[in-house]
């Protein structure tokens, strides 16, 4: 609003010179002599660069604020920022454009996990061994980017995001599950496995994802 109203100020100050320019223009046989007038004011020129000889008072006045309403319009679509949109990195149609991308690896993802029998170490250490869509190496860089998407400003650091949050406590509780697997801890495991589940619906809560059983269900 700041930006299109010193904008107009700009085009009425300049419409208000060429009326000036126009009302004190000398009359040549009844029309404005233009020339003169321009050639102190240096105003308007033709595409080839010849100064506007002759017009009459009226057509000059009303040439003037239609090219200067013109300009006005066309500049102001060209140059004011897209708050409403968000911007490209900040909400908006990129957030839309990362649902797209990521919801169907963090479901493909979730699902997997969810599906596991976390007592079975050969299955955990199978879901976090693979790098298709369904495994953890899959999940956890789609599970993040996710979160960043929840942007409302391209300024905001991501870890200040309530998603990249949420997200981290649940990739913090797989950490522990991937340790005790690595020592063939079955107990520690699972445990570990159970705390992760709960963090997890937090998480997909805050990337507007349905909660893990009926994720696991679909």
């Amino acid at each position: 609003f700041f930006f299109v109203t010193m904008k107009m100020k700009q085009i009425i100050v300049f419409i208000g010179c060429c009326h000036a320019a126009a009302a004190f223009a000398p009359f040549v046989g009844g029309r404005v002599n233009v020339q003169q007038t321009l050639d102190s004011h240096a105003c308007f020129s033709d595409a080839g660069g010849d100064v506007i000889t002759h017009t009459t008072r009226r057509v000059f006045v009303d040439d003037t604020i239609k090219g200067s309403l013109g300009i006005f319009i066309a500049s102001t679509v060209a140059s004011t920022p897209a708050y409403a949109s968000g911007g490209a990195t900040a909400g908006g149609a990129y957030l839309l454009s990362a649902k797209q991308r990521y919801n169907k690896r963090v479901i493909a993802g979730v699902k997997s996990l969810l599906s596991l029998d976390a007592r079975d170490l050969s299955q955990v250490e199978a879901f976090f061994s693979s790098p298709e869509e369904g495994g953890w190496e899959d999940l956890s860089a789609a599970g993040y980017l996710l979160a960043n998407a929840f942007r409302t400003s391209s300024t905001k650091a991501p870890d200040s995001l309530p998603s990249v949050k949420k997200w981290k406590a649940f990739a913090k509780e797989m950490e522990l599950v991937q340790r005790s697997l690595s020592k063939k801890d079955g107990e520690k495991t699972f445990a570990s496995y159970k705390n992760a589940e709960e963090k997890l619906d937090a998480y997909l809560e805050a990337v507007e994802l349905p909660p893990g059983m009926e994720l696991k269900q679909m």
